[in-house]
């Protein structure tokens, strides 16, 4: 049995109804990067006072989401608990209710314990491939537009724009439950089959986060080429830190490349790109433009230690 607790109040803050669907997206998403099938949900409720409209609309709204992401997922909720009238202090002392903030607990089963993954790349050569982001063909069918908001990283509710900038604004990601289902199961699939070496959803952060975890885990670099257009976006600070549902990061041995890609292109068409290798410890993670452009590189030590210190020297300041 694998299991995970999950929730983002920043974007049920912003949206309750598509913020609940995104945690209850995330926890399946999560238990399908170790390669166990998503089955229940326990829900703990954590809001503000009910009695006051925008307390009611929260919790109602988010209830209505988590409902319905269940249903999408097939995951029912088998219990959990309520607490409301929560509360917090703002910057000038002043009481105001907390985000709204309903954390899912999410089991799922795991059918050989032989046959799972963890976030770290394995070996050096292995493969990069992103699922849920696809290369843009002439020969592909046009996006709706709300396919495209659904499938591209947005900037609203990120941890980006939070933390370096301050805010806390925008739309946060929609889930495409259709596209959603389709990568958790390729990913499974791929770790069942022992195809997948790694798998690493990306959530907070973005892309460009998730890949660093991937290298702090495994204490391996990579080499990353990536493209705007193939994200429906045109910013690069969208590209690397947007945040979206239906979107993992897997690592594949080269030996497996030919049987691995069959299989992503009879059942994710085009919503998948192969997008870099592993490195060796010495190397950093560098992440380069379709035009050669380098946008990231940073080396192993300074990932490391902002990763491990960051929690020590935060205390260490106050």
């Amino acid at each position: 049995v694998a299991a995970t607790v999950d929730c983002n109040s920043r974007y049920v803050y912003l949206d309750p109804y598509e913020g609940a669907k995104a945690v209850v997206a995330e926890a399946a998403r999560n238990l399908s990067c170790v390669g166990a099938e998503p089955l229940a949900v326990t829900d703990n409720l954590n809001f503000g006072s009910p009695e006051k409209p925008i307390g009611y609309w929260q919790l109602a709204s988010a209830c209505r989401g988590i409902a319905e992401a269940c249903r999408e997922l097939g995951t029912p909720v088998t219990g959990g608990n309520v607490s409301l009238y929560n509360e917090t202090v703002d910057a000038g002392g002043n009481p105001v209710p907390i985000y709204p903030t309903p954390v899912i607990g999410m089991v799922g089963l795991i059918p050989d314990l032989k046959k799972i993954s963890g976030q770290a790349w394995l070996k050096k050569g292995d493969l990069i491939y992103l699922l849920g982001i696809g290369e843009p063909s002439p020969n592909s069918e046009v996006l709706s537009e709300s396919s495209k908001i659904a499938t591209s990283p947005t900037l609203g509710g990120s941890e980006y724009l939070a933390a370096i900038h301050g805010i806390v604004a925008g739309k946060p990601p929609r889930i495409d439950f259709e596209l959603e289902r389709k990568v958790q199961s390729v990913c499974r699939d791929g770790i069942r089959s022992g195809w997948v070496g790694s798998a690493h959803d990306c959530a907070e952060g973005g892309i460009a986060i998730a890949l660093a975890e991937c290298c702090i885990s495994a204490k391996m670099g990579a080499e990353i080429h990536l493209s705007c257009n193939s994200a429906n976006v045109g910013r690069w600070d969208e590209m690397l830190f947007g945040e979206m549902g239906n979107c993992i990061v897997v690592s594949v041995a080269p030996k497996n490349q030919e049987v691995w890609e069959a299989y992503l292109q009879e059942h994710l068409t085009e919503m998948w790109q192969k997008i870099g290798l592993v490195c060796c410890a010495e190397s950093p993670l560098r992440v380069v433009s379709a035009d050669s452009q380098v946008l990231i590189e940073v080396s192993m030590s300074d990932m490391g230690d902002r990763f491990y210190n960051a929690i020590e020297r935060r205390i260490g300041s106050v």
